[in-house]
Formats: structure tokens, sequence, C-alpha cells
């Protein structure tokens, strides 16, 4: 245990010295891993066969999608449409955010595109119509934990990866809590609202506003049905869904939008190459390093304590919710995925859980790690396009971390959030 206290402590120095995510992980590995005598190639082996896998194109084909579609103006489609939903209501564009991030998420499975691209729209505009900056970018890093929770989601994606488990069922399962936590914010838009003694004009709700927008926006919306319905009637993998939404993002700039040029595809292929690399160089960190936790028995000895000292369902679940929580304020989620999934269903099934049911929770609690300083990545984009410095955004932050805790709660006591819409479509 002394051994692996060290590893992290030497994984934090150098993320405190402010190496990228993927070379603290990668030096600390092939420090440890020469440490033990053993030959560099390991290094290399673990490094290729942790991103050594079919299923894990599909987040180069999400990541490539999402470029397309915010180069194809249809994030602005659904910001029109969202403000005709529910702008009215009092929070006016902060329902428009949440909202927007929950169609958003069923789009490209991205919670850093989410922050990027509707943080980039409608942090300005709330700004502009009176917000506080804070206000504005804890709604933004809240809403944008939606993404990787509703379909598709690269999150599901990788802790399918790492478990086995059937990634279109992950994706089903995470449908309900991903809405769930959309409304539960919305809630929190609503109270802050009053809370703050707002009193800024809103979009007027109008039945025919609505239509009209809903029918301009009508391309983008298909997109999220599109991609999901493939999956569930079996007409395409959840990989090859990723295609199919390049090919819907292509055809809708193309030829609805008619905003997407020739010129501009080199840009986004070259845009989500260097996103996809810096995804896949994270794993292939984490991989080697996992390789030396692996050789050392902590994911093991992490398990027999939840079983075997433990050894109840609610003290495990609250012990993995304190360890992902530390982690995740210096680990990016994509680490503590990569180290942990295989655990966490061993830990699951031990304990009889559903294994889509546990696996849902857990990677939502995963990502949380994302919204928490200081390595939260959402959260640095979301205050970055604010310029505003985080600490300053962390208290009206608190709110939206309680609404994810709050969901994964509810999801956790009636399984049926989670495993009902899997179950219906799968048996």
């Amino acid at each position: 245990m002394l051994m692996t206290l060290l590893i992290f402590l030497v994984l934090l120095v150098f993320i405190f010295l402010g190496f990228p995510i993927f070379m603290a992980l990668l030096i600390t590995g092939i420090i440890f891993i020469v440490s033990e005598g053993n030959s560099m190639s390991l290094t290399i082996i673990k490094m290729f066969g942790s991103v050594n896998s079919l299923s894990l194109l599909a987040i180069p084909f999400f990541v490539t999608a999402g470029n397309i579609i915010m180069k194809a103006k249809i994030t602005d489609k659904l910001v029109n449409f969202a403000d005709a939903a529910v702008g009215f209501l009092p929070g006016g564009l902060g329902h428009v955010n949440v909202l927007t991030s929950m169609i958003f998420g069923g789009i490209q499975g991205s919670g850093c595109a989410d922050a990027a691209a509707i943080g980039g729209m409608l942090i300005p505009a709330m700004e502009k119509q009176g917000y506080d900056k804070d206000y504005s970018v804890a709604v933004t890093a809240g809403s944008s934990m939606l993404s990787p929770i509703i379909p598709p989601s690269i999150a599901m994606i990788l802790y399918a990866y790492y478990t086995e488990v059937p990634i279109g069922r992950m994706f089903m399962g995470g449908l309900g809590p991903g809405i769930l936590l959309g409304l539960l914010q919305m809630g929190v838009v609503y109270m802050e609202y009053k809370l703050r003694k707002y009193d800024i004009p809103r979009t007027r709700f109008s039945i025919k506003n609505l239509l009209v927008t809903g029918w301009h926006s009508l391309g983008a919306l298909l997109m999220p049905f599109i991609i999901l319905s493939g999956i569930c009637f079996g007409i395409v993998t959840p990989t090859e869904s990723g295609v199919l939404a390049i090919l819907y993002g292509l055809f809708y700039g193309f030829v609805i939008t008619k905003s997407l040029k020739v010129r501009d595809i080199p840009g986004i292929l070259v845009e989500s190459a260097v996103t996809t690399a810096v995804v896949y160089m994270t794993i292939a960190g984490a991989g080697v390093l996992s390789n030396v936790l692996v050789r050392l028995h902590f994911q093991t000895e992490v398990q027999d304590f939840a079983i075997n000292v433990l050894g109840n369902p609610i003290l495990v679940v609250i012990f993995l919710f304190i360890v992902f929580i530390i982690l995740g304020m210096f680990l990016d989620p994509t680490v503590i995925i990569a180290m942990f999934a295989a655990t966490v269903l061993a830990i699951g099934n031990a304990f009889g859980f559903d294994p889509i049911h546990f696996g849902v929770i857990m990677v939502i609690i995963m990502q949380m790690g994302a919204i928490t300083p200081p390595v939260g990545t959402f959260l640095f984009i979301s205050c970055g396009v604010a310029h505003l410095p985080m600490e300053k955004s962390i208290k009206p932050l608190l709110p939206y971390i309680a609404t994810v805790i709050i969901a994964t709660v509810l999801a956790l006591i009636f399984p049926g959030i989670v495993t009902w819409l899997p179950n219906m479509i799968y048996g």
C-alpha cells in the first residue's frame, strides 16, 4: 500500500508541475516499471494494447461528428428551439442552456464539446442579458455533465470497452438518469433565478414560435433520433452509429443548411484528430499506470476491501463514491474509467447488482471529477469561455454537483430509472 501511495504522490507532483495528464500518467508508469526491473518494451506493449480495439473507433467517429455539426451550425438551431420551448420560464437562458445540452448530448457524447460549443454561445448571451458570470459558468459546467450520460456517450463507450458489457444497453441505460438530471438542474436554475432576484426579460411563449423553430430545427432534432433508433433496432452497432452521425452531419451541413463548405473538411479532420489523439494518449498512459497498479494488486485490494471488509452494498457505493470524488479532483474521468472499470464491475457482480444498472451509476460518479476543481475539464472550459477565475465558480456550482448526487442516489434506489429502457428494448 505504501508503494501505491508513492505512485499517486509522484503522479500528483507531475500534474501540479503542469504536465499534461497523459504525460504525467506515462512518465509515472515508466518510472515504476523501470524501478521494478522490467523492460521498457512493456511500456510500448501496454500503450498499444490499451488502444488497439475496434470498439474505441466509436470515439473518433463521434468526435468528428461533433465537429461537423458545430461547423454546420446545428447548435444554433438547437438553441433557438430550446429558447422557444423553455426560454419563457424564470431562469430564461439558464433553462435553454440545460435543454440544449440534453439535446446536444444526444448527438455527440462529449462534455468538453458541450462546454465549448454551448458555453461559447450562451455564456456571452447570458452575460449580455444581465446574468452574473459565475451563474452562467455554473449552469454551463453543470449541464455539460449531461453529454457523457445521455447516449451516445464516449464515457459509456470506454466503460463498455473495459468491462465488455453491451454498449447498446449502456447507452439506453444512461437516458433515464440523463433526463432526470436535466430536470433537476432546471429546478436549480429556477431557484437560483429567484434567489438572485433577477428580473431579466424572457422569451414569450408561443405555440406558433415553438412550431416554427421546431420545424426549422427538425434536421438537427432528428439526428439523436436517427442515431439511437439505429442502435435500438439493430440496424447499426454503436460504433457504426458514429459513422452514421458523420454522414448525417455532412448531409445536414451541405444540403440542408448549406453552411458547410468543402474547404472546411480539412480543418474539421485535423481538429478531430487532435482531440482523438489526446483521448487515446490518455487511455494509453492510463493503461501503463494501471498495469503497474495491477502488479501491486491495488485494484484487487480495493475489491477485497469493498467485498470482504465493508460487505454492505450501501457502504460499498458510498466508499466508491468517496474514492472517485477524491480521484476526480486530480484525474480526468477517462483515466478513472480506464483504471477502475473492471474493478467496479467485479464489485457490482459480487453484490448482485445488475451490470448495466451499476455501470451507469458508476460512470456518472466517475464523471463528477470533470466539474470539480482543480482539474475539472468541463469547469475549466466554461471558466475559460467566461474569463472567470475557477475559484469564483465553485460556490454557485455546488447546487449542480448536488443534482448529480441526487440523480445518482435516486437511480440507485430505483433501478428502473436505468434498467427500464434497456430491458424494454433488448428484453
